[in-house]
């Protein structure tokens, strides 16, 4: 059965997946374990108000700070649940189409960092509607992540006849090639799990592959 683009899809995906490891299993985040993901995930939707300004103001220790006290006090299962059902109370993501926009792509990168960091490697069957959607955010991403990079990338998606999509500008040209989901995990920094080609001379290859995500 295939992964649609529906965000309640995603976000049964990423739960099943969570629920299917033990709380200290690794994640493709660097540092974070499953309950880190799920405190993050949790955090993000439901004290939204108070996590944005931080973000806003580069406060990243004190989003860490809230982080682990999240992690600490509540239980891995109490918050996989939460984040089954859903942000409660005055939540921005309970906004119409709020969940579309916002948490799509988010949970089904986050269920990527649970399935591959805990050593699952066979990509998920996803529908077209979300490679599409992977393929947009992958143009717009692309952009943000990469920009200042000396290289000029180009984005060639699977589909017989598709037209690559350009980032950046430079001598040197690599090719980023595969399905938009992904070349999507390849772009937000999952690049040793993301089933990529990454075709250019290896010294392109390489000032690529160092690029830090820009986010």
């Amino acid at each position: 059965m295939s992964h649609s683009a529906r965000p309640a899809d995603q976000r049964s995906a990423l739960c099943d997946a969570l629920d299917a490891v033990v709380p200290t299993a690794p994640t493709l985040c660097e540092g974070w374990t499953a309950h880190h993901l799920a405190a993050h995930v949790w955090l993000r939707e439901n004290e939204a108000w108070t996590v944005a300004p931080a973000i806003a103001l580069r406060q990243s220790g004190r989003i860490e700070r809230r982080l682990e006290h999240v992690r600490r006090h509540h239980a891995y299962a109490d918050l996989v649940g939460a984040i089954r059902r859903g942000p409660a109370g005055l939540s921005p993501f309970r906004l119409p189409g709020a969940e579309s926009l916002a948490n799509t792509i988010e949970f089904f990168i986050h269920c990527e960092d649970v399935r591959r960091g805990s050593g699952v490697i066979t990509p998920r069957p996803l529908d077209l509607a979300l490679e599409n959607l992977a393929w947009k955010r992958s143009a717009v991403m692309g952009r943000l992540f990469l920009r200042g990079c000396p290289v000029a990338v180009w984005l060639q998606r699977d589909t017989p006849g598709s037209e690559p999509v350009r980032i950046g500008r430079g001598p040197d040209i690599v090719t980023l090639a595969g399905r938009p989901s992904e070349i999507l995990l390849y772009l937000y920094g999952r690049r040793s799990a993301a089933d990529v080609d990454v075709i250019g001379e290896p010294a392109a290859v390489s000032v690529v592959e160092r690029a830090r995500p820009g986010f």
